[in-house]
């Protein structure tokens, strides 16, 4: 009996970590995920959904104002679907890539993955959430 109940704590634990973290990742209405990577020099943003979705931003040109513009499809480039999960409570999915979770907070949270052409050359994900006000 003792060994079911342990059993049973360890995986609502386990499950309560995950949603701590999902609930990190997805964004409120005006919050915004500034996606910075070592390996890929591009300036994007990424808004996380609680249905396990996700959408790409760009910030509004500077004669437009402060803001963003979705961003999911550009041009006759159109990307299938967009989704996202947590896996093993420090593995962040996206899409078809896998980041290890090295450290993740309300603000910022660092991922981790090694570059699909060189094999050894670890790259490094910063998402620092942004305001849109």
């Amino acid at each position: 009996m003792n060994k079911i109940l342990i059993l049973v704590f360890f995986l609502l634990a386990s499950c309560s970590k995950k949603n701590e973290l999902e609930n990190i990742f997805t964004c409120d209405k005006n919050e915004y995920w500034s996606y910075k990577n070592n390996c890929v020099s591009y300036g994007i943003y990424f808004k996380f959904n609680i249905d396990g979705s996700h959408d790409k931003f760009l910030s509004k040109p500077i004669d437009e104002g402060k803001g963003f513009d979705l961003f999911n499809n550009d041009g006759d480039l159109i990307s299938g679907p967009r989704t996202w999960s947590i896996k093993n409570d420090s593995i962040f999915v996206w899409d078809k890539g896998e980041y290890k979770i090295e450290s993740c907070n309300e603000n910022i949270i660092i991922l981790t993955y090694y570059h699909y052409k060189e094999k050894n050359k670890k790259c490094t994900v910063a998402l620092k959430k942004v305001l849109d006000k």
